[in-house]
């Protein structure tokens, strides 16, 4: 009898499960120590503590009849929280394969499918956001071109003097169209394309897409600046760094003040740990209750000037796609000012480098 307890214990003790056997009444009589590697729990320490404490309180009721469902091998899923805060999930099995007339002990088998799950989560929001995005992009390629169509029909009767006021709005909402197309290439591009490493010169990347932003028909009367110190060089993704700085700086001068003598300016700092920047504007600014959401796929915080929602998510996620963080302040009527920090590239590890056509690139 006690040679089979110790072959028993030797087989939970290699299983990456957590094997807990109760009472009757679910209070722990023995515990895997994959209870600690798991949830961070000594396995000692649960001994005479009841399973259902391990759900929290807005999940308690799932949590016991998940455990109630004892008798033929009933399995579920539960959601769980580490010691840390994370979730966790795990596919459970109840059975009383320890059943006798005077042992009736349960036996709860719970299996780690936290990374599986983690995955199934993120495919169900990106298909989600794909069907936004194919419904919005659909929605908003049409109305230029339905715009179009009609100052084109508008033009053909039009009086000599009138044509130039029916091509300038024709070739607004063309270029209107361009904008959107191009966005939606930016949103793609930065999602499908391996991570490349790098040595960037910064303060040129950064004069480079001021330069560009210049062309922009509102840009003419904004006062664009850049103050660079410390190191020169970044290791990270030229094309994503061009996508973050572009964007911010094509928002600054969209959502800009006519009423002010506007202005967008750029402070960068690089040093061994990497590039800060913070990027400051006095435009029209933010209302408080929309700051929270400006980073969210297609929302859009004012109507005061044309936009897809797209350009401060694609922002977001490419910051996060380089292991950097990005933040917000702004009040509504004075102006905005974003900072975002991106680590040196070398920080990665070694593993998620591979080559591509003779660079160092990152899955």
């Amino acid at each position: 009898m006690i040679k089979s307890e110790y072959l028993l214990q030797e087989l939970f003790e290699s299983s990456w499960a957590i094997v807990l056997i109760t009472d009757e009444k679910y209070n722990i009589r023995y515990s895997s120590s994959s209870a600690q590697a798991l949830l961070g729990v000594d396995s000692l320490s649960l001994a005479g503590k009841n399973v259902f404490e391990f759900a929290p309180l807005d999940k308690r009721e799932t949590w016991v009849e998940c455990l109630k469902r004892a008798g033929s091998s009933k399995r579920s899923e539960i959601s769980l929280k580490s010691l840390k805060g994370e979730d966790l999930y795990f596919d459970v099995s109840v059975t009383n394969h320890i059943a006798h007339h005077e042992i009736q002990d349960m036996v709860i088998i719970m299996h780690d499918i936290t990374e599986t799950k983690r995955q199934h989560i993120l495919l169900e929001k990106k298909n989600e956001q794909l069907d936004q995005f194919i419904y919005k992009t659909t929605h908003d390629l049409r109305s230029p071109i339905h715009t179009a169509m009609g100052l084109l029909a508008l033009l053909e009767g039009a009086k000599e003097k009138e044509r130039p006021y029916f091509l300038q709005m024709a070739r607004n909402s063309l270029v209107k169209l361009e904008s959107l197309i191009d966005e939606v290439n930016n949103f793609y591009r930065v999602d499908k394309m391996a991570i490349l490493r790098e040595k960037i010169n910064i303060k040129n990347l950064i004069e480079e897409e001021i330069s560009t932003v210049k062309n922009h028909p509102r840009a003419k009367d904004i006062q664009l600046a850049l103050k660079h110190e410390g190191q020169i060089e970044l290791i990270s993704d030229p094309l994503r760094l061009k996508t973050i700085f572009g964007n911010f700086l094509t928002n600054g001068v969209k959502y800009s003040d006519t009423k002010k003598d506007s202005f967008i300016q750029i402070e960068s700092f690089v040093d061994d740990s990497g590039l800060t920047a913070v990027i400051s504007d006095n435009g029209i600014g933010i209302a408080e209750e929309k700051i929270g959401r400006i980073f969210d796929v297609f929302f859009r915080a004012t109507t005061e000037a044309s936009g897809t929602g797209l350009g401060l998510h694609i922002v977001k996620d490419t910051v996060e796609r380089l292991n950097g963080t990005v933040g917000v302040q702004s009040k509504l009527g004075l102006g905005t000012q974003f900072r975002i920090f991106i680590p040196h590239s070398i920080f990665y590890e070694a593993e998620d480098v591979i080559s591509v056509d003779g660079k160092k690139a990152m899955l």
